[in-house]
């Protein structure tokens, strides 16, 4: 079972943050150390936040160890013990997701955001093993990422399987959504007194209703405001003004677009849904890593409408001057 301390630090806001580079796709550390110093500034704080480096929609699995390094190293010196921390894994062998995870834990880092290995399908065996594997050889805690529109064939993690995660001692909880809403639910219910849960995509409100400690968060990058209200809105137990924020920005403003192409969209990676984000209000992270394919002329349009619409924009705080303070 994990340690309460650990489920303590992993609630409210887990930050998803971008990687910044430049258009050789050489990383600017300096921008990750000023944006991390200005969420802080904010009010993202020990209580309502975990910052999450090289992630899904940090492209975490893009980088070279050497650059998966220094990024954690810059993260580290920029919160300075004041913020819980972690850093995304995506490794098909256990060896070297053990030593990010050993790597981690000597920064003194919290947590690591860690996929299943995948290449062929898994079993549940391998899957479990791969978690224990790393948990044996770090005193890190693990966040596992379940990501079924990703995993070859698609993949949920089972009732059975997750049973078997508490028996994993650096187990804390997962990144959590599913392509079967019964299934989501159903998780949350059954787990979530042993470990944590946070709500990848949240489906309205009905996970914190279930006992969810916490959401994913990317747009918390340019709108900290934003992303804490809807924390102080879960803590008070006000889903009702949850579910409405959800609809105006989230779901309402994509459905009015869904004629000029769809915009739920595929690929083998995040980045350019990550950096379009951005983009679109105002942060200026560099070209995503090849060998990704940008979106067309029409969906970026589309976006871009979808965004106005929500009213996003009015929460957003953050201008790419602050880079040059």
């Amino acid at each position: 079972m994990p340690k309460p301390e650990w489920r303590k630090k992993l609630t409210g806001i887990s930050v998803s943050l971008p990687t910044f580079n430049n258009n050789s796709y050489e990383l600017d550390l300096n921008k990750t150390i000023k944006h991390v110093s200005w969420l802080i500034q904010q009010g993202l704080n020990s209580e309502n936040s975990v910052l999450f480096i090289a992630g899904g929609l940090g492209e975490g699995y893009f980088l070279d160890d050497y650059e998966w390094e220094a990024m954690a190293n810059a993260l580290v010196e920029a919160v300075d013990g004041r913020i819980p921390t972690g850093i995304g894994v995506f490794e098909l062998s256990a060896r070297t997701a053990a030593k990010k995870a050993a790597y981690a834990t000597n920064l003194g880092m919290d947590f690591i955001q860690c996929a299943p290995p995948r290449y062929m399908q898994p079993t549940e065996d391998e899957i479990f093993e791969h978690y224990k594997y790393i948990s044996d050889n770090s005193g890190v805690g693990i966040m596992a990422y379940n990501t079924p529109w990703r995993m070859p064939g698609g993949y949920n993690f089972s009732a059975g399987l997750i049973e078997r995660f508490l028996n994993i001692e650096n187990f804390v909880g997962l990144k959590w959504s599913s392509t079967n809403v019964q299934h989501y639910m159903n998780m949350i219910r059954l787990f979530s007194k042993d470990i944590n849960f946070v709500s990848n995509g949240s489906i309205m409100s009905i996970g914190y209703k279930l006992g969810a400690t916490g959401f994913t968060d990317f747009l918390v990058n340019v709108a900290p405001r934003l992303s804490l209200h809807k924390f102080q809105l879960i803590k008070e137990k006000r889903y009702e003004e949850f579910d409405e924020l959800e609809l105006k920005m989230n779901i309402d403003p994509p459905l009015r677009y869904a004629k000029t192409g769809d915009l739920i969209v595929g690929g083998m990676g995040e980045g350019p849904g990550a950096r379009l984000r951005l983009e679109s209000l105002g942060m200026n992270s560099g070209p995503h890593f090849p060998a990704q394919v940008s979106f067309s002329d029409e969906y970026i349009e589309a976006y871009k409408q979808t965004v106005k619409d929500s009213g996003i924009a009015e929460w957003v705080d953050w201008k790419d001057e602050i880079f040059s303070q």
